[in-house]
C-alpha cells in the first residue's frame, strides 16, 4: 500500500507536464520552435527526476500514462469543436516525439 500514493503523484505528475507541454508545444520564436523543445525536454526531464527520486522505474510507467491523457485529450475535439494540439507538423512532433522520449526514460538507466 505504500506505494499507491507515489503511483498516484506519478500519474498527477504526468497530467500536470503533460498539460503544461500542451500549452506551450506551438510557441515559437521566428523559425526556432522554443515551446516544442521546452514541453519535450520538460517532460522527459521530469518523467527522469521521478525515476531518481523515487529510485524505481514503475514510477515513470505511472507518469507516461498521466502524459498520454492529457496529450491525447488535447489532441482530441471537445465541446466546442477545438483542439489544443493541431495536426500540424509542431503537434504531430509533440506527440510522436514526446511518447518516443517518455518510452525511452523508462528503458535508461541514467
Amino acid at each position: 500500500m505504500r506505494r499507491v500514493p507515489e503511483n498516484l503523484f506519478g500519474l498527477a505528475a504526468g497530467v500536470l507536464i503533460g498539460g503544461c507541454g500542451v500549452l506551450v508545444h506551438n510557441f515559437s520564436l521566428g523559425w526556432f520552435p522554443l515551446g516544442l523543445l521546452v514541453g519535450l525536454l520538460g517532460g522527459f526531464s521530469a518523467s527522469k527526476i521521478l525515476g531518481v527520486r523515487f529510485g524505481r522505474r514503475s514510477i515513470r510507467f505511472w507518469f507516461l500514462l498521466g502524459w498520454s491523457a492529457a496529450t491525447l485529450r488535447a489532441a482530441t475535439f471537445g465541446n466546442g469543436e477545438e483542439l489544443l494540439v493541431m495536426s500540424n507538423g509542431t503537434g504531430n512532433t509533440f506527440l510522436a516525439l514526446g511518447f518516443l522520449l517518455m518510452v525511452a526514460s523508462i528503458g535508461s538507466r541514467l
